[in-house]
């Protein structure tokens, strides 16, 4: 009960600020137009300055959501988030859509909020480029992300291949399976992108 009124004073505070200025730059990180800043004491703005719908959430230390919502592609500007209600803490204030995710660290102690700028995570939609025939390399763009899984499904949906790396690479050799179109799921744990390829001997 306690954390489904958490979620209530959170949303109800949540106020959009969409239309009000141009949304800031970015300060430096792989996601172009998204930032998250500190407001005052216990409020922080969220920019977006992309075309897509973002979907937003705050999320509470235990994976708890407290909030979810969406900043709908007309609104390229601000939303803010009065976090008062919430108690001392650890959450993470997190953005995605089809092209990115990211994830804002933040700490509320007492009548302040810190934001941990080492705390940013972020990842890029990957690409899948063939190299060779049926020989393909997976890109993902991250910073903070210490790890990425990829699972190849074919076409009847039936798992093939799964792995796991670690930089900004990957390269995968499918020439031993069938004709077909297959399917790249990658990225890390809170979000995963879908990239299809086809297999032709």
């Amino acid at each position: 009960m306690k954390q489904f009124r958490l979620a209530i004073a959170v949303l109800v505070s949540v106020c959009g600020l969409a239309g009000m200025g141009d949304a800031k730059a970015d300060n430096g990180s792989i996601v172009s137009g998204v930032n998250v800043e500190k407001s005052e004491q216990k409020k922080v703005r969220l920019y977006t300055q992309t075309a897509q719908p973002v979907d937003v959430a705050i999320i509470d230390a235990e994976g708890h959501l407290l909030y979810r919502g969406v900043a709908s592609k007309n609104q390229k500007g601000t939303t803010s988030f009065n976090l008062n209600n919430l108690p001392d803490g650890q959450y993470f204030l997190t953005a995605s859509n089809d092209t990115y995710w990211m994830s804002q660290v933040f700490t509320i102690n007492g009548n302040s909020l810190t934001l941990d700028k080492n705390g940013l995570k972020q990842v890029l939609q990957p690409t899948v480029m063939a190299y060779d025939k049926n020989k393909f390399e997976v890109s993902l763009p991250a910073n903070n992300v210490e790890e990425a899984n990829v699972a190849i499904y074919d076409a009847q949906n039936v798992l093939v291949q799964t792995d796991t790396f670690s930089g900004a690479a990957r390269r995968f050799d499918l020439s031993a399976l069938p004709d077909g179109a297959y399917t790249f799921i990658v990225g890390p744990s809170q979000k995963q992108f879908t990239t299809r390829v086809d297999i032709k001997h």
